[in-house]
């Protein structure tokens, strides 16, 4: 089994390294220390059977790479790791297709086990994520979006630039993630500057979460 680890801090990744080990003896492990060196690895071809990510990262962060490989139509299984299980990240995790989410607090023979679990073809998520909540958090937002008073419409990549500038993510940041040019990211941006009717960033994730089009939690608008 290829497995790729994603993790900023280096004794947690060898760490998380001797347990994945102990789920998996013959696996080969590529441990990455940020996201843009992970996507680089991922554009270069290579394949996984699992990847692991780390939530809090300089730069882009898991769930950023979370999207990154679901716009490139990768359906590897990704699993989030987080020193914090706040809802609002488990959520979005579960949104954007993740199979598991362990908080870093567990103990590690609970970590093992959910892992095993996910190797096995299954899911993780902390306790209160039922499996009836998973799936509807999983349906709740579709593509492309659509808004229930003005006929708004957007596409799959305007929607998710859309999300990502939500996020906090920079133009140079979202097109790493989603892998098109700078230019492009620019381009997007501006029509949706023309379609919400708004002149800036910060207007537009305003707008964009008063017509239901993101999701409303707690984000900061990234620079351009």
């Amino acid at each position: 089994m290829d497995i790729l680890l994603v993790e900023d801090h280096r004794l947690v990744a060898d760490a998380m390294q001797v347990m994945l080990k102990e789920i998996s003896p013959s696996s080969t492990i590529t441990a990455c220390y940020s996201t843009q060196h992970a996507l680089s690895i991922v554009d270069s071809g290579r394949r996984f059977n699992l990847v692991l990510t780390d939530l809090l990262m300089p730069g882009i962060d898991g769930l950023g790479l979370l999207i990154g490989l679901k716009n490139r139509d990768k359906s590897v299984p990704v699993v989030i790791i987080s020193g914090s299980d706040d809802d609002n990240h488990v959520r979005s995790a579960i949104e954007n297709g993740a199979s598991g989410f362990i908080p870093k607090t567990l103990p590690a023979a609970e970590v093992i086990a959910g892992l095993k679990v996910i190797v096995d073809g299954g899911s993780f998520f902390p306790e209160r994520f039922t499996t009836s909540s998973l799936s509807a958090q999983r349906t709740e937002r579709k593509e492309p979006h659509t808004t229930s008073g003005a006929s708004i419409k957007l596409g799959r990549k305007q929607a998710t630039v859309l999300q990502l500038m939500a996020d906090g993510n920079s133009n140079k940041q979202i097109s790493q993630i989603i892998g098109i040019t700078e230019a492009t990211v620019k381009y997007h941006t501006s029509q949706l500057f023309k379609l919400l009717d708004v002149k800036n960033r910060t207007s537009c994730v305003r707008e964009a979460q008063q017509r239901g089009l993101i999701n409303n939690f707690d984000q900061q608008t990234a620079k351009p």
